[in-house]
């Protein structure tokens, strides 16, 4: 099925611009009206004198909110979309360097323009994300938007795989709201030990151990009339992001171990 260029543009604009429109009119409206405390304190404290570290951690904190509904939903359709193309869609499963379909062309718009918003607040916002957010947001938004526009070779299949990654992400939601609204410690310990397990699951077996070494075999015997620019870009993103996901893994698996060793000197 040969995708039209036209209806790319058009999934990628509506797809930033619903993004956008979710971070700054309807996350704001929705908790006015049913976190209107929470809410109206995070606004206070931000409205202060912006060199007071308590004024800079408050404009931290209100930003993450305001984002966190975009992150959320962007992980649970786009883990709806990738699980559907890498298992279900016959099509992209029996040709994974050239197929494409209906299924690609919605998950391609969604994920394109997400990151290209990602990109946009992590770059504005840089001080709160830091340089990996950055990094990670540049690299996603590289390869959609070259999986989506190239005619030969879209690796449809592949880039739906990397996907997969975001079905741990839902969680590390709803942790960050259960521990900013002082949720059950026991509910808030059990979703960091599954959030964890399915990071692992996710990120570092299907991530790092099958899909990226996928994509590798697929690269070195590549067709001859694959542009080696394209190839070149595959192989970046596919390092950067193994290196990326081992990094949060060990950064997870780091904060876990301060933790406990606090609960130990505490007892």
């Amino acid at each position: 099925m040969a995708l039209n260029r036209l209806h790319l543009v058009v999934g990628f604009c509506l797809s930033t611009l619903g993004w956008t429109i979710l971070q700054l009119v309807v996350t704001p409206v929705i908790s006015r009206n049913y976190f209107p405390v929470y809410y109206k304190k995070l606004i206070d404290a931000a409205s202060g004198d912006p060199t007071k570290k308590e004024v800079r951690k408050a404009k931290k904190a209100l930003m993450e909110w305001d984002t966190r509904a975009p992150g959320f939903f962007h992980a649970v359709l786009s883990g709806i979309l990738s699980i559907y193309c890498c298992l279900i869609d016959e099509t992209l499963r029996k040709d994974t360097l050239r197929a494409t379909s209906f299924a690609w062309l919605l998950t391609v718009s969604v994920a394109s323009g997400f990151f290209f918003w990602d990109l946009c607040v992590c770059i504005l916002k840089f001080e709160i994300y830091g340089f990996e957010y950055v990094l990670h947001a540049a690299f996603c938004l590289i390869t959609y938007l070259i999986c989506g526009y190239v005619e030969n070779y879209p690796m449809a299949w592949h880039a739906a795989s990397f996907l997969m990654f975001e079905l741990s992400t839902p969680l590390m939601h709803i942790r960050w709201a259960l521990i900013e609204f002082k949720g059950d410690t026991r509910i808030i310990t059990f979703c960091t030990y599954v959030f964890a397990l399915l990071f692992f699951l996710c990120r570092i077996v299907w991530g790092n151990l099958y899909a990226f070494p996928l994509v590798w075999l697929e690269l070195v015997n590549k067709p001859a009339d694959m542009p080696n620019w394209q190839a070149g870009v595959f192989w970046l993103n596919s390092v950067v992001s193994a290196l990326l996901n081992t990094f949060w893994m060990y950064k997870i698996i780091l904060t876990g171990m301060r933790k406990h060793d606090k609960k130990e000197k505490a007892q």
